[in-house]
């Protein structure tokens, strides 16, 4: 799947996202340092924290967020980042 931008409402402002796919993992990039990552449901999505993420993806640690630019990612933004990755994921298998 294709790296796609996505606009989503954190702490009341829209906030651009990147959403980038690796070795099955969706990477979730924000002013250009990873935040998150969610890996695709065996049963359901799981939000690999930070720590977790070092482990499975090969990064710089210049490519992992520092506090600065640390953002909360509740549940209705990861809903909704989920929903978009499913719905392209489909569209790509059309």
């Amino acid at each position: 799947m294709k790296s796609f931008n996505l606009e989503v409402i954190l702490d009341g402002e829209n906030t651009s996202i990147t959403v980038s796919e690796a070795d099955g993992i969706f990477e979730i990039i924000h002013e250009g340092h990873i935040v998150a990552a969610l890996r695709p449901p065996g049963e359901d999505w799981q939000l690999l924290p930070l720590d977790e993420l070092i482990e499975k993806v090969s990064l710089f640690e210049s490519d992992l967020a520092p506090q600065s630019h640390h953002i909360a990612l509740h549940s209705p933004v990861i809903n909704q980042i989920i929903a978009e990755i499913e719905t392209r994921s489909h569209h790509s298998l059309l």
